[in-house]
C-alpha cells in the first residue's frame, strides 16, 4: 500500500486495483484499504474524491422502461411510418427528455467531483513558491512543504486551506465590521490537529517533524488544537506559539524573533542563540539530506547572525568552518569530521 501515499485523485482513478475494490470489494481488499485511510496519509483527501466519484459513478442505476412505455413506443414507430407527424413528435420530445436527464446525471457527478475535490501546490527540495489564492491571499511555500484548498472556493461560505511543512499567509481582510461577521470573510488555515482562524493577517505556520509553530507577524489570531477541545489560544503581533502534548505554549514574544522566523522566505536563517543542530535541522527541511556530525556535542554550539540557505554548499561549508571540520559525502548524507590538530 505504500504507493498509493504519493497519488493524486487521478491516479486513484487510474488505479485498475482501486477501481476494482470500489466496483467489486472482496473481504482482504476492504480491511487493507479502510486500514490504509485510517493511517490518515497525506493524500487521504484525493482518496476520499477518488472513491466518492466512483461510488457516485456505479451507484447510477439503468432506467428501464415498462412495458405500457414500450408498446405506446412501438404504437408511436408505426403512426410515424404511416405519416402521423404529431405522434413522431412526441417521440422526439420523449427521446430528448431522455438524453436531458442522462444530461442532467452527468452534470450532477461532474459538479459533486468538483465541489469535492482539491487543488495541491508541493514544493520540492530547494524549491521556494508564491501562491496566490482565490481571494488574493497569498502563500509563500517553503522547500518541501504544500497548501491545498478546494477547487470550489468561490462556491463555498468559507474560505480554509490545507498546510504541510512551512508556509507563510498573507490573509486579505474582508470583513468591515467586526460586530457581524459573516462565514465566508472568515479565513481558517489547517496544518496537522491544528487550526489558524483569522480575518485578516500575516503568519508563519511550520509543521516539521510533527511539531507546529505559529509566528504571527500582522493582525490577530485564534489557535485550536482538536485533541484540546475547547482550549483556544489569542495571539498578538511578534507572538510565537508552539503546540505541544499539554497544549499551546509560548516560545517568545517580540516582533524581532517573528521576524526572524520568516527569514526563510529571503533564503536565510537569522537569529541570536542559534544552535548547529537549528542548522543541520533546517539545511534537511529545505534539501531534505543529512548532515551528520561524528561528535554530537558540537550540536549544541551556538550561531550568531545570518547563514544562507540559497545553496546546499554554502550551508555546508559554513557548518565546516564553524566547526572546524572536514567534509565526507555518501550519497544524500554529508556527514562532518572534525580536523586532526597538527603536531609540532
Amino acid at each position: 500500500m505504500e504507493k498509493y501515499t504519493s497519488y493524486r485523485t487521478q491516479d486513484f482513478l487510474d488505479d485498475l486495483d482501486f477501481v476494482r475494490f470500489v466496483k467489486q470489494p472482496e473481504r482482504d481488499d476492504v480491511i487493507n484499504w479502510k486500514a490504509w485511510r485510517a493511517g490518515n496519509p497525506i493524500n487521504a483527501a484525493s482518496y476520499d474524491d477518488a472513491l466518492a466519484y466512483l461510488h457516485a459513478l456505479y451507484g447510477i442505476a439503468r432506467i428501464r422502461p415498462n412495458q405500457e412505455f414500450a408498446d405506446d413506443l412501438f404504437q408511436d414507430i408505426e403512426r410515424g411510418i404511416t405519416g402521423n407527424r404529431k405522434k413522431r413528435r412526441h417521440q422526439i420530445i420523449r427521446f430528448w427528455a431522455a438524453a436531458t436527464g442522462a444530461a442532467a446525471v452527468a452534470i450532477f457527478i461532474t459538479l459533486s467531483w468538483y465541489y469535492r475535490s482539491m487543488i495541491v501546490i508541493e514544493t520540492g527540495s530547494g524549491e521556494f513558491q508564491t501562491v496566490l489564492l482565490p481571494d488574493s491571499s497569498t502563500v509563500q511555500l517553503n522547500a518541501n512543504s504544500s497548501i491545498a484548498y478546494r477547487r470550489a472556493w468561490n462556491w463555498l461560505s468559507k474560505r480554509e486551506v490545507f498546510t504541510t511543512g512551512e508556509t507563510l499567509l498573507e490573509v486579505k481582510h474582508l470583513n468591515r465590521d467586526m460586530s457581524a461577521i459573516r462565514e465566508d470573510e472568515r479565513f481558517t488555515a489547517y496544518t496537522g490537529d491544528v487550526a489558524v482562524e483569522v480575518l485578516g493577517t500575516k503568519f508563519n505556520l511550520k509543521n516539521r517533524d510533527n511539531k507546529i509553530t505559529v509566528s504571527l507577524l500582522e493582525g490577530r489570531i485564534v489557535l485550536r488544537n482538536k485533541k484540546h477541545v475547547g482550549e483556544t489560544k489569542i495571539l498578538a503581533p511578534g507572538d510565537i506559539v508552539e503546540d505541544g502534548i499539554d497544549g499551546f505554549r509560548h516560545l517568545s514574544t517580540g516582533k524581532k524573533a517573528a521576524q526572524q522566523a520568516v527569514a526563510w522566505t529571503q533564503k536565510t536563517l537569522t537569529g541570536e542563540n542559534l544552535t548547529v543542530a537549528d542548522l543541520t535541522n533546517e539545511f534537511r527541511y529545505v534539501y531534505g539530506k543529512e548532515i551528520i556530525i561524528s561528535d554530537p556535542t558540537l550540536l549544541n554550539r551556538k550561531i550568531d547572525g545570518r547563514i544562507s540557505l540559497g545553496s546546499q554548499e554554502s550551508i555546508i561549508y559554513s557548518i565546516a568552518n564553524i566547526l572546524h571540520a572536514n567534509i565526507r559525502m555518501e550519497k544524500d548524507t554529508i556527514y562532518l569530521d572534525p580536523k586532526e590538530e597538527k603536531q609540532y
